[in-house]
């Protein structure tokens, strides 16, 4: 039997020993809750480390958070007025696109993304969240919310068909030999 390199590790991934993760422990837990990748894609994540122990935060998602929250005080703060509100929902609908589409070609294309890129796209995103809430209109809230969600899970199928797929010829392959 030859060793070939895994096909299912991605350049910018680590290849780990089986048992690095499969502690299941609270630390474990809170810090997939944080970063949301196992160990061998840390390097998705913004590393911040105190007294020797190291803590990782999604890159995009401290973006999106970040934005969110600066949106909200800037906007609550300066009295903003943002009229007319469909202008300010669909200029937030494309300019917070930039994320999905980032992360959508990562996920479902060879493309890789920096997380400089990760984190900008997500600050935008992020703040155009808060231009969203601060609007107050539920329908808007809504459409937004469901766009997220069906391109998730879109992205999510798509990869679980491919995964399946690449079982299928592997197993064909196997019998063959």
């Amino acid at each position: 039997m030859t060793t070939e390199p895994d096909s299912s590790i991605r350049p910018d991934e680590l290849k780990l020993d089986s048992d690095a993760f499969s502690g299941g422990g609270i630390l474990e837990t809170l810090s997939m809750l944080l970063s949301h990748h196992p160990p061998s894609q840390y390097g998705h994540c913004l590393r911040v480390s105190f007294r020797g122990h190291s803590v990782y935060f999604c890159g995009r998602c401290s973006g999106i958070y970040s934005g969110l929250g600066l949106g909200l005080i800037s906007l609550f703060i300066s009295n903003f007025v943002l009229e007319p509100d469909w202008f300010w929902f669909m200029i937030s609908l494309a300019v917070g696109f930039a994320t999905v589409v980032d992360w959508v070609s990562q996920r479902l294309t060879p493309r890789k993304t920096t997380n400089f890129v990760r984190a900008i796209t997500g600050f935008l995103s992020g703040f155009c969240l808060a231009i969203i809430f601060f609007l107050g209109n539920l329908w808007y809230m809504l459409v937004a919310l469901v766009i997220m969600g069906v391109t998730v899970g879109g992205v999510g199928f798509i990869e679980n068909r491919r995964i399946s797929r690449e079982r299928a010829i592997l197993e064909a392959e196997e019998i063959e030999s």
